[in-house]
């Protein structure tokens, strides 16, 4: 090793780059199922992730390799399908002219059962016990498309639960920014007095 790469690694990067990695595993896996349980997404949601999911459902059978892998390849048609379906949906909601952040993560289709919850609420907690109990009752009749739901379930509540806390990061740093230009603005006035 020489000495600019010495220099150049921190354990902070090293912890990044795990956590980079470890976001886009838990977004390949929850891709199929948003696809799903989601619409009218922002045109740039599925990107990478998306496109790599189709390569990772038919994967998932080496975990299985004695399994029926029939549940999984039709999962995998029906996530083809929908991904379709939610590609259109967004090219239309842009051309149409509908203002929606492009990497929105979609409308959860269950929120006209739960009108008391919010939004939030809905993807954070029912969605993954949605998938969750169904992961489970398909478990009973077919092992790996039943671990792969139970799997994504809880890519589910981790992706929402990280999302929310990178919005709250967020938020504090525009209030920070708020009360920084309200402190210099009003210097700005006292100077402008004087």
């Amino acid at each position: 090793m020489n000495e600019q790469q010495v220099k150049g690694w921190t354990p902070i990067e090293d912890a990044r780059n795990t956590a980079n990695i470890m976001v886009f595993v838990s977004r390949v896996m929850t891709a199929p199922v948003e696809v799903i349980i989601r619409k009218r997404f922002g045109s740039r949601y599925f990107g990478l992730p998306g496109f790599v999911a189709l390569f990772a459902i038919p994967m998932w059978m080496i975990f299985w390799p004695e399994e029926d892998g029939s549940w999984i390849v039709w999962f995998w048609l029906l996530f083809i399908l929908m991904q379709l379906r939610a590609r259109m949906e967004a090219a239309w909601m842009v051309r149409r002219g509908d203002i929606v952040h492009t990497r929105y993560n979609g409308q959860p289709r269950v929120a006209r059962f739960f009108k008391k919850l919010g939004e939030q609420e809905i993807k954070g907690k029912t969605e993954p016990t949605i998938v969750l109990t169904i992961g489970l009752l398909i478990f009973l009749f077919n092992m790996p498309l039943g671990s792969y739901l139970v799997i994504a379930s809880l890519a589910l509540a981790a992706n929402h639960g990280l999302m929310v806390a990178v919005d709250r990061a967020r938020a504090l740093e525009m209030n920070d920014v708020l009360i920084e230009q309200r402190a210099i603005s009003g210097q700005f006035r006292d100077m402008q007095r004087n």
